[in-house]
């Protein structure tokens, strides 16, 4: 989660992006929330959060950024609830830079609140266990658990029952960014629940539909010696129709990236980022160079993390 601390008392920590590898909506909830199944990745543009113990107050800044800086942002409300979970007095300096974009379905606001539970727990002596986290940060939002997992992993549920996946490939990607905003609460809300072409309602087919896709995507990922064209058939995400009807530029900007290379094109999360799949970094920077020319967008070359991977890695950007 960290790099080394400069002192006993401070830590600076990586805010790892995701990409949605396919985002299937399966039904609505009572709750109103809806179930879901995705493979969640992450990746290695980072936000970088410093976090420094505060005697007197819990202060959030976040510099170069319009971001809110009190309870309005997650990260505020992660540090305050590791503080009154764990009873502890006092409070902590921390500063975001983000890199993130905000509102791009890349998860970076569900990072930073990961990654302040992670770091403030250990400024404080770690008092609180993984499953204390856990709770906490499923009380933050649906992607945070996945953030403090910061594993590939089948989401299920409303994205917080988590199957981590083992053996994963390293896959390069191309993230453009097409510098707009698409509200997540609007795409649920206008999102039709059908599972085919020809219109087939399936949001009536509940947990037993739920279970068997989560099932085939856990034994596509169970492969061994998987590759980028095994996770192929994965790519489907129920909000690209919506969100592509709704900003037909997407459309150019997709076929952008397929002729500079990239053998599949899924939007991440509700949108509205495009991830560019690369079979080598070779490709994928060469990608990158010639996107970055786009009016309008912001590019990013990435590629996915795994356990084994440092937490300290970089993404390009233009």
């Amino acid at each position: 989660m960290s790099k080394k601390p400069n002192s006993a008392a401070s830590i600076i920590a990586c805010a790892p992006a995701k990409i949605n590898l396919g985002l299937q909506v399966l039904r609505k909830r009572a709750d109103g929330y809806h179930n879901l199944v995705s493979l969640m990745v992450p990746v290695s543009l980072c936000d970088e959060l410093r976090f420094e113990l505060n005697p007197r107050k819990l202060e959030l800044h976040c510099p170069n950024s319009d971001l809110p800086t009190n309870e309005e942002n997650l990260v505020y409300r992660a540090a305050k609830l590791v503080f009154k979970e764990s009873g502890r007095d006092g409070g902590v300096r921390i500063e975001l830079s983000k890199n993130i974009p905000v509102g791009a379905g890349l998860g970076g606001g569900s990072s930073d609140a990961a990654a302040t539970l992670l770091a403030v727990n250990q400024l404080l002596g770690s008092p609180m266990n993984h499953e204390d986290l856990h709770h906490l940060a499923a009380k933050l939002g649906a992607d945070v658990p996945f953030f403090l997992l910061r594993r590939w992993a089948v989401a299920e549920g409303i994205g917080d029952l988590l199957s981590p996946m083992e053996n994963v490939p390293i896959l390069w990607t191309v993230l453009l960014y097409p510098n707009f905003q698409v509200s997540t609460r609007w795409a649920y809300e206008n999102l039709t629940l059908t599972s085919r072409a020809n219109g087939t309602k399936f949001n009536f087919l509940g947990d037993t539909y739920a279970g068997e896709l989560a099932a085939s995507h856990r034994k596509t990922m169970n492969r061994r010696g998987l590759a980028l064209e095994d996770l192929l058939p994965l790519l489907v995400n129920d909000f690209e129709p919506l969100v592509f009807g709704h900003y037909p530029q997407l459309h150019d900007l997709k076929n952008s990236l397929l002729a500079a290379g990239a053998k599949a094109v899924p939007m991440t999360g509700s949108g509205p980022t495009l991830v560019g799949l690369f079979p080598s970094e070779e490709e994928a920077r060469r990608a990158y160079y010639l996107l970055r020319r786009e009016e309008n967008v912001t590019v990013f070359v990435a590629h996915t993390l795994d356990t084994a991977t440092p937490p300290g890695s970089r993404a390009q950007r233009a």
